[in-house]
């Protein structure tokens, strides 16, 4: 349907990010999310997902792990990376 209307528009990226409460890495990472006008899905380590899944799924015990398209991107600074900032 986009391509019908605007054959030249940006496909919505689908993001997902895992972070944890009071992380201030995670806070970053929302911020430039927001700042880029991206919306994401914020996947909470302790309520939606456990540092088993985290690790299951990215290989790291670490927050925030970012996943853009299906392909992780890592934290707040491959992220900030990613963008180019």
């Amino acid at each position: 349907m986009l391509n019908y209307i605007n054959p030249q528009a940006r496909k919505p990226s689908c993001v997902s990010l895992l972070t944890k409460p009071g992380c201030p890495y995670c806070a970053k990472a929302k911020a430039l999310l927001t700042e880029k006008e991206i919306t994401y899905e914020e996947i909470v380590l302790g309520q939606d997902a456990t540092i088993r899944s985290l690790r299951a799924m990215t290989g790291a015990t670490t927050v925030p792990q970012v996943f853009i398209d299906g392909k992780l991107i890592g934290g707040s600074e491959a992220l900030a990376s990613y963008f180019g900032d």
